[in-house]
């Protein structure tokens, strides 16, 4: 063997040493010269693929490789094992992948060639589908602050989205649409700007502040002498006069004068400030300091729940839709309820359908109804007469308008009804008792509006409109026509007088007021007989406006080409309100000033500007259902809201928002709101005259009591002599 050889022997046993641990020791990686596998016949990837990996090897070819070609055999690291393997052939795998780091292993075991050219068989499927269809168990979560992360990373929405609401006028829709350019100073209102402004929804607050702070010692200032340069103290007594001088003064004439013409004064003084704050300020008290230039006090724009109303038999399932106060019984208010609705009940087939009425409510107790109006429908609007506030006039939801006269339940309102109880003394049949006024008259089903009626007021006593819409003097100074308007585009005059006695009825009406209200066997007042089933308007003016439009128009009819009376033209129309106008009313000190509510907005007219309101409100988020002005302060008004909300705005304040909102003042929307204030003299004068009875009682208690002690003080001394 040259020196060649036997290095390259010992080079092969060491390698194959070191790589013998990094396999299954039945199994031996082995490198084969192309020689080898030419003459063994398994070239690589020809004889044996990846596909068919396997070779069987004669023992003996081995053994004859081996001695023949000795140490530079491929063979030569196995010679031993290849003698001492006990079956006549071995087993060659070619290795493609290189899995044991060799293109070619040599098996060394029978057990290890039956194990790789027989595979066990797999296991069956219903064993592995079992393995598969078992459900893991979960394990117990350790957190390790990796969700918090997760959180601060995930995208979350924090702002409340914005609702829009856009809307047209009806007689647009449909219409093709035609897009252009213009220049936003072109027209009126041709842009809206975005003007920042402090939500008063939400305000950020300041969590953490970084700011510098030292550390001072702490400083006290004293001293132990005065500030002058020499110590000082006065000493003083008042000056009193000797009994000589008193008994002196007391004899002058003119002190007995003068202290017997001011004492009743003071006396007088002295009740005041035992009855009233002398120091109150009153003026303030009004509310009209701020508006008349008085901008020192501060008037308080407040609204406090003072008295709710609940009635479980008759407002059950019903909506407000006009309220109006007594206009001279104290503390009474009716209320029309609308929204019938029809239960079926449980035992038959038939509907229950609950009546619709006007309730009188009074502030005595507001539990249980002082009186009943029954209505044919319900109720839209309804009002007092002003010169008779026992006839009530109401529109009715199919369009019939309907007279009330409860003339003969005023004593009952009022509650000295002679034998009756007081309203506080509450018994269990007191419900039933309650008092049912019938319909006196209504009017005729073919000259009704074809829509429920939205609003009716009576003309003032001062004048009357003739057939042709001219307005002329009323002489006899007393409420006879009234007013109705519709979303059928009408509005209709009525008169209460007989239509043939129009022009002398007024002084039988004027009797009619003043005697007593003749009853009919079904207890309905006979005072509007004339009129029920038979009520036509006097004449009605047509207006096609559904959209939210105020018009300004005169109701004067007037003769077309034909001859035939007709409505005329609006004067001005003014496209303000996005939706159905709910509100117009005049202020109470200026005749020429009124406000108008709908849809989203707002406005003031003044009459005789014909260029448009002379204040109009932005949008708002929610819908104006109601409008009113304040009977006390000209510059204050009230606006309702969808939501339920109250806005008190204040024109002397701030234009561009109310000065104060009362939110969620009820679940639904305002549908009504109707001021009202006392007689400041009459609300006076009963406080002074209960305090001076409270006064006499106390000095009558008084008297009382010296009586009593200088009773005990006699009998004391007559049981100690």
């Amino acid at each position: 063997m040259t020196e060649k050889d036997s290095f390259t022997s010992q080079t092969k046993k060491t390698y194959f040493t070191l790589i013998f641990d990094c396999h299954p020791e039945d199994i031996f990686p082995m490198v084969l010269t192309s020689a080898t596998q030419e003459l063994f016949g398994c070239l690589a990837d020809e004889d044996v693929t990846g596909e068919s990996p396997y070779k069987l090897l004669k023992k003996d070819d081995i053994i004859q490789d081996i001695k023949t070609r000795a140490a530079v055999s491929d063979f030569s690291p196995v010679k031993q094992i290849v003698l001492d393997y006990p079956e006549d052939e071995l087993l060659l795998v070619y290795d493609r992948d290189f899995t044991y780091e060799q293109c070619f292993y040599l098996v060394l075991t029978p057990e290890a060639k039956d194990r790789i050219l027989n595979p066990p068989e797999p296991e069956t499927s219903q064993v592995l589908e079992n393995v598969v269809n078992k459900t893991p168990e979960p394990k117990e979560w350790i957190s390790l602050g990796s969700e918090l992360e997760i959180d601060e990373e995930s995208i979350k929405e924090t702002r409340e989205k914005l609702w829009y609401k856009f809307s047209r006028v009806r007689r647009k829709f449909g219409v093709p649409v035609c897009f252009s350019d213009r220049n936003t100073a072109d027209a009126k209102d041709g842009y809206l700007e975005c003007a920042s402004y402090q939500d008063s929804r939400f305000s950020i607050k300041q969590m953490q502040r970084d700011c510098g702070m030292q550390a001072v010692p702490r400083l006290q200032s004293s001293s132990a002498q005065t500030q002058w340069y020499r110590n000082i103290f006065t000493q003083y007594v008042p000056r009193e006069l000797s009994d000589e001088e008193k008994e002196n003064i007391l004899q002058f004439e003119s002190l007995n004068n003068f202290c017997n013409s001011v004492t009743p004064r003071v006396l007088q003084a002295l009740q005041q400030e035992e009855i009233m704050n002398g120091f109150f300020d009153d003026w303030k008290a009004l509310g009209a300091a701020a508006e008349d230039g008085d901008w020192s006090g501060k008037v308080s724009e407040g609204l406090m729940l003072y008295q709710a109303f609940t009635d479980q038999k008759y407002t059950k399932d019903k909506k407000i839709s006009s309220i109006n106060w007594h206009p001279t019984i104290y503390g009474v208010l009716a209320v029309a309820l609308t929204e019938q609705k029809e239960e079926r009940t449980k035992d038959s087939t038939t509907f229950v359908v609950t009546p619709s009425v006007i309730l009188f409510y009074s502030f005595s107790d507001p539990s249980i109804p002082q009186l009943l109006l029954e209505c044919p429908d319900d109720i839209f609007a309804f009002e007092f007469c002003p010169s008779d506030p026992n006839i009530i006039v109401g529109g009715c939801i199919n369009g019939q308008v309907v007279l009330w006269d409860i003339s003969a339940h005023v004593t009952h309102l009022l509650g000295t009804q002679p034998g009756s109880k007081k309203v506080s003394d509450l018994d269990d049949n007191q419900e039933n008792k309650t008092p049912v006024v019938r319909y006196c008259a209504v009017s005729a089903l073919e000259s009704r509006h074809k829509a429920p009626i939205t609003d009716v007021q009576w003309l003032p006593p001062t004048f009357e409109v003739t057939r042709s819409g001219l307005p002329v003097e009323n002489k006899y100074n007393i409420s006879v026509q009234v007013v109705t308007c519709s979303p059928d585009c009408t509005i209709m005059f009525w008169d209460l007088r007989m239509q043939r006695l129009l022009s002398h009825s007024a002084t039988d009406r004027k009797q009619s007021v003043d005697q007593k209200t003749q009853m009919t066997p079904y207890s309905v007042p006979d005072t509007f007989k004339h009129l029920d089933r038979t009520w036509k308007p006097l004449f009605r003016v047509l207006q096609g406006l559904r959209d939210g439009e105020i018009v300004h128009t005169d109701w004067k009819l007037e003769k077309d080409d034909s001859g035939r009376l007709q409505s005329a033209k609006p004067l001005h129309c003014f496209n303000i309100h996005h939706w159905l106008v709910n509100t117009v009313q005049r202020s109470p000190f200026y005749k020429d000033i009124i406000l108008t509510t709908g849809g989203w907005n707002f406005a003031i007219w003044k009459e005789g500007v014909m260029d448009g309101p002379i204040v109009l409100s932005p949008s708002s988020e929610q819908v104006c259902t109601s409008g009113c002005w304040s009977l006390s302060r000209p510059a204050v008004f009230f606006i309702g809201k969808d939501d339920g909300s109250i806005e008190v705005w204040n024109l002397m304040e701030k234009t561009s928002e109310p000065a104060q909102v009362h939110a969620h003042i009820t679940n639904a929307k305002i549908t009504c709101i109707k001021p009202w204030t006392a007689s400041c003299d009459l609300s006076v004068k009963k406080y002074f005259e209960l305090e001076e009875e409270r006064l006499n009682d106390f000095l009558k208690r008084e008297e009382l009591w010296a009586q009593q002690k200088r009773e005990a003080e006699e009998l004391k001394r007559k049981t100690v002599s």
